[in-house]
């Protein structure tokens, strides 16, 4: 039966491809596409102890059918079988990563078994229209309303981790979109997102319009136990980009146990003329601790309240193409606060037009009671291929 369920989804996976193929020889509504990674990773707390090995091999799918110009139905799905030392040796894992935080339930464990389990997500499930100035979307769905790089706390309705680098697609919110194009460059919308309850609910709006070729946004609204005023700009200083977010979270009851919080965010990022690209970014969270955070959750919902437990924190990035088909970084993290940080290289290789292999490390250090300071290390390299 085990080996019966493995077979159903690789067999999704190549019925996917085939649908791919099927498209470049006669335009089809459906449009089907994906990627197969193999991710192997090597955990350790201190390199001259226990290292820890662990695979995952991941697949999706997407699925977009267009019926006609103004009705686009879309599916997107992940299928992760997970195997290796964690697994073993620590029971919670699958119930950890099958945690679903939308209305509806959409992620399972079809196959547990003490070395692997496969855990399927549906992440994407929407229905979008679209006709004149016009755009209404329902499902579950992305609501990308960030500007800068690593935190973006005008994101309110699914904000990411910036260390979940596998999770390019990024998670989405079971929600309601509706936005109406008011200029070429200029558009308002307003989004719920639905929970268990309306206390747990969000909702907000946002007008978008360029002035002095600056995107600005404005947002407001209620973001679960909070009221929300938000902020958020993009565009270049000089030759260098420049953008920034705000946003002012007070809590609409005095029961909540919660305190005013402003969270913002800036960020530069500049290419020389040799292509090295250098990213800079600081976060500031009034809410923050100035010593002793505690540990980031890793694995929890991320927040415009959580996206940093310290009140300050600063990120730096630098690419550097070594040839056209071998791109090299360097990114690091450091709070003054606690002193904890982060550091990661990569190396990433093109091996054609739809096959890469990636190396990259994330090494985090600090105090017993800092961010990062019980985060451990890791070492990955990942095949990846895409149809």
């Amino acid at each position: 039966m085990v080996l019966k369920k493995i077979f159903l989804v690789l067999l999704l996976a190549c019925l996917s491809c085939l649908t791919s193929y099927a498209q470049e020889e006669k335009p089809s509504k459906l449009v089907a596409s994906g990627y197969l990674k193999s991710l192997q990773l090597v955990q350790f707390q201190d390199v001259k102890e226990d290292w820890f090995l662990d695979n995952i091999i991941h697949n999706r799918l997407n699925f977009n059918y267009y019926p006609n110009d103004k009705l686009r139905f879309s599916l997107g799905v992940r299928n992760r079988l997970f195997y290796g030392e964690t697994v073993k040796n620590f029971p919670p894992y699958p119930d950890i990563l099958g945690r679903d935080f939308g209305l509806v339930d959409m992620s399972w464990i079809p196959i547990e078994q003490r070395s692997f389990f496969l855990h399927v997500n549906i992440d994407r499930a929407f229905v979008e229209y679209m006709s004149g100035n016009w755009e209404v979307r329902l499902g579950r769905q992305r609501i990308n309303w960030g500007q800068t790089f690593v935190w973006n706390p005008n994101d309110v309705f699914n904000a990411y981790s910036f260390f979940d680098f596998d999770y390019e697609e990024r998670p989405g919110s079971d929600a309601a979109l509706v936005r109406y194009y008011t200029g070429v460059t200029s558009s308002a919308e307003i989004a719920v997102a639905f929970a268990d309850s309306l206390a747990n609910s969000r909702i907000a709006a946002k007008y978008q319009f360029n002035k002095w070729s600056y995107d600005f946004q404005f947002m407001a609204g209620k973001i679960a136990q909070d009221w929300m005023l938000g902020l958020g700009w993009s565009g270049q200083l000089g030759t260098a980009g420049f953008k920034g977010e705000m946003t002012y979270l007070y809590p609409r009851k005095d029961e909540f146990d919660l305190q005013a919080a402003l969270v913002a965010t800036l960020a530069i990022d500049y290419t020389f003329k040799n292509q090295l690209n250098w990213q800079v970014e600081t976060i500031f969270n009034s809410a923050g601790a100035t010593e002793n955070p505690g540990a980031f959750d890793f694995f929890g919902q991320l927040t415009t309240r959580n996206l940093t437990l310290a009140k300050f924190s600063f990120f730096s990035q630098v690419n550097y193409p070594i040839t056209p088909l071998i791109r090299s970084g360097l990114a690091g993290i450091y709070s003054p606060n606690d002193g904890s940080y982060f550091w990661g290289p990569s190396f990433d290789v093109s091996l054609g037009d739809n096959l890469g292999f990636l190396l990259t490390g994330q090494f985090f250090g600090g105090g017993e009671d800092s961010q990062f300071g019980n985060a451990g290390s890791a070492i990955f390299t990942r095949l990846k291929w895409s149809f």
